[in-house]
């Protein structure tokens, strides 16, 4: 189901005004045949996305295409001062996080019209990722260079060790499961699990579970959230604050109780002192929740390791979990606006794969070479990363209203936030009544 994006169609291009007045062309030191093409990431998601745009060169051999690296994309204020220095590149990597706020200030250019000069329709991809980046009229802003999706890695050597049957690939499982597990392979220097009477919290060699909570990030708790029932803000804009529903609170107590009542879980101070995911790469936590960088990390760091994954299991509510799509966007104060639109149709389509590790939203290409066969993928990656993003409940990571800033910072609930992974309150204390008291009156004051 489409959902609305009223209030984002109607101010795209009118808000943002000044930002295209600042910048009404890409600058740079470029010849008129030259495409500047703003990337990020590591090394290797950088090759990839040089290797992908090879095809279009072939077929556009007047066309020199001039990749730059830097922030621009994930970080949205990046891109406003380049705009603002009349520095902008003609095509950038947007993020789902900064999407909305982009479409809402008339920074990107609308490609619906390219894509149905192509020939591609809505229809052609994963249909979760392109109904979250549609406006209300069925305008696309950006297209999806590919997905990431919350899973349940594992270590198989672990399991084996404790007796355990590894997690169901389908999700058919449940989060108390995930925490009988999470005790279990949970040891101390003496071999001793957290549900052993002899078990010592203050020396552990080896823990159960890493959630990203430990970072207060979104990934983390989000899909948490999600299986109870609740979320932080929910409703087809997400400008309804349901943190402190009992359902939300729920779940934020079951992340709580397993850093510091099991003791099974990576917290905040773990966590500065060497992150939780490099802890699982290296062998010393039997499970984590993350996306599929982690693949790619194995392979570069550790890969005589023996693990696999598995959809996240269930909660109250059912099986659910979050999505970050990477988004080729064109700068709307390009001079190159046929060439640029054309070039990000063509690296969302039939160049898509194999860019930054994601999976291909478009047609079934994450089933083949580009994502699910290649090699090195784990065998239950279908069941854990593809699957799921058609879960009733599984959500993005957009931000139609653009509260989210406002209401994850300082003025919003990031110190109930720390109170609770820091254990100085329990959920109840931390968020009860905070909508009422801090995140409605943000809420409100952005629709004025």
């Amino acid at each position: 189901m489409r959902r609305n994006r009223l209030a984002v169609a109607v101010s795209a291009f009118a808000v943002g005004s000044a930002l295209l007045l600042a910048g009404c062309s890409a600058g740079g030191e470029t010849s008129d045949d030259t495409l500047r093409v703003a990337i990020w990431g590591v090394n290797s998601d950088i090759d990839s996305i040089k290797e992908a745009a090879k095809g279009f060169e072939e077929a556009n051999p007047d066309v020199k295409i001039k990749f730059e690296v830097g922030d621009c994309g994930p970080d949205y204020a990046a891109c406003k001062k380049l705009i603002a220095g009349k520095n902008m590149p003609d095509v950038l990597v947007a993020g789902s996080w900064n999407y909305f706020a982009m479409v809402r200030d008339g920074v990107l250019a609308d490609l619906t019209p390219t894509l149905d000069e192509a020939g591609v329709t809505t229809a052609d991809f994963t249909p979760t990722v392109i109904e979250a980046l549609e406006t209300s009229d069925g305008d696309l802003y950006g297209l999806p260079m590919g997905y990431n999706t919350q899973s349940l890695f594992y270590n198989t050597d672990m399991f084996a060790a404790a007796g355990l049957a590894e997690p169901p690939a389908d999700g058919s499982y449940t989060y108390d499961d995930l925490r009988d597990w999470s005790k279990k392979l949970t040891l101390d220097a003496n071999g001793n699990n957290a549900e052993s009477a002899e078990f010592d919290p203050e020396n552990i060699t080896q823990w159960g579970y890493y959630n990203r909570v430990a970072l207060s990030s979104e990934p983390g708790y989000g899909p948490v959230l999600s299986a109870f029932g609740g979320g932080v803000l929910t409703g087809e804009e997400r400008n309804e604050c349901s943190i402190d529903s009992p359902e939300s609170i729920e779940a934020f107590q079951y992340l709580q109780d397993l850093m510091w009542t099991d003791h099974s879980t990576i917290t905040p101070q773990l966590e500065q002192e060497e992150p939780g995911y490099l802890r699982w790469v290296k062998g010393q936590v039997a499970m984590q929740q993350g996306s599929h960088e982690q693949v790619n990390i194995v392979a570069e760091q550790n890969p005589e390791l023996n693990y696999n994954m598995a959809a996240l299991p269930a909660g109250p509510a059912g099986n659910a979990t979050l999505l970050q799509i990477h988004i080729w966007g064109v700068y709307a104060g390009s001079d190159k606006q046929d060439v640029a639109s054309q070039f990000a149709t063509y690296m969302a389509t039939e160049g898509s794969g194999k860019q930054m590790g994601l999976i291909p939203a478009y047609q079934d290409r994450a089933l083949g070479e580009d994502f699910a066969l290649a090699p090195g993928e784990p065998s239950n990656v279908v069941a854990a990363q593809i699957d799921p993003a058609s879960w009733p409940l599984t959500t993005v990571n957009v931000d139609p209203s653009n509260l989210w800033a406002s209401v994850s910072g300082q003025d919003g609930f990031a110190p109930a936030m720390e109170d609770l992974i820091s254990d100085r309150k329990s959920a109840e204390e931390a968020f009860g009544g905070i909508c009422e008291s801090k995140i409605d009156p943000i809420i409100e004051a952005s629709q004025q």
